[in-house]
């Protein structure tokens, strides 16, 4: 991605791609976890998987097939906890990232060529801590219902679009002198995150309007935050590899990034 000169005091309106492509995700997710949780689970392995090999490809690690296999795996079986007990099993993820670390010292300790060890042990075990964050989406659908999952993930995409629009309004002043994000954009993502989390909240049970705010302004920083990480990564990319890695992660990224934060905010206020 190109990003706009650094003087720039708009966004194209192609700037805005992206979020929207989010939002169609998200409308995915959601009409999946409204059928049932293993859809839901379906739907999510596909983001899980396309967002583990970009981020292989961003962290350029080497022994990358190797890599693919211990995060997919990971994420399958960080899945599979996120539905048992109603959710509860999650808290077993960490064992999920136990064990990848161990099979991601292992492949490169048998690697023919070993380089870059360190990078690539990273770069492998932080791909399956962001699926095993995603997977907290399913366990918010096995915990608290399909409503609570949907109203996370369709909230955080909103948040998504309503923020490219700010900018596309207007991007000064700027969240971080270098990035591509303003203030009025995180304004209008906050406030349309918590906008349709009180619609859905009062329309879906077990939430209500109040708790629906909470969980959609949740959703709505997380996933701001993550889109303003991949936004200031992109600036720094100098290289194809690593843009073409960054284009599916500013799709996806934030929605997996707002998992465990909406996750978090709907135990507490639905239980």
């Amino acid at each position: 991605m190109t990003a706009p000169s650094a003087r720039a005091t708009v966004l194209p309106p192609r700037a805005a791609l992206p979020a929207v492509l989010s939002l169609s995700v998200a409308g995915m997710l959601a009409g999946a976890a409204a059928v049932n949780n293993a859809a839901l689970g379906l739907a999510l392995l596909l983001t899980q998987a396309v967002v583990a090999l970009a981020w292989l490809a961003l962290t350029d690690v080497d022994g990358a097939e190797g890599a693919t296999v211990i995060v997919l795996a990971g994420a399958a079986a960080a899945d599979v906890l996120a539905v048992r007990r109603h959710g509860e099993d999650l808290a077993g993820a960490v064992t999920v990232v136990a064990l990848a670390f161990v099979a991601s010292l292992a492949l490169q300790l048998f690697r023919p060529s070993r380089q870059r060890v360190v990078e690539a042990m990273a770069g492998t075990v932080s791909a399956v801590v962001l699926a095993v964050f995603a997977a907290h989406l399913l366990a918010a659908s096995a915990k608290t219902g399909w409503a609570v999952a949907a109203t996370a993930v369709l909230c955080a995409a909103v948040a998504l679009v309503a923020g490219r629009a700010g900018d596309v309004i207007l991007l000064r002043p700027r969240l971080v002198p270098t990035a591509q994000r303003g203030w009025l954009g995180l304004l209008l993502a906050l406030a349309a995150g918590s906008a349709l989390g009180a619609v859905l909240g009062g329309a879906w049970s077990p939430l209500s309007a109040a708790s629906g705010v909470a969980v959609g302004a949740a959703s709505a920083f997380a996933a701001a935050a993550a889109d303003l990480g991949v936004d200031l990564i992109d600036a720094d990319a100098t290289d194809a590899r690593r843009a073409s890695a960054l284009r599916p992660l500013a799709v996806l990224l934030p929605l997996v990034v707002a998992a465990p934060v909406s996750y978090a905010a709907a135990r507490l206020l639905v239980g």
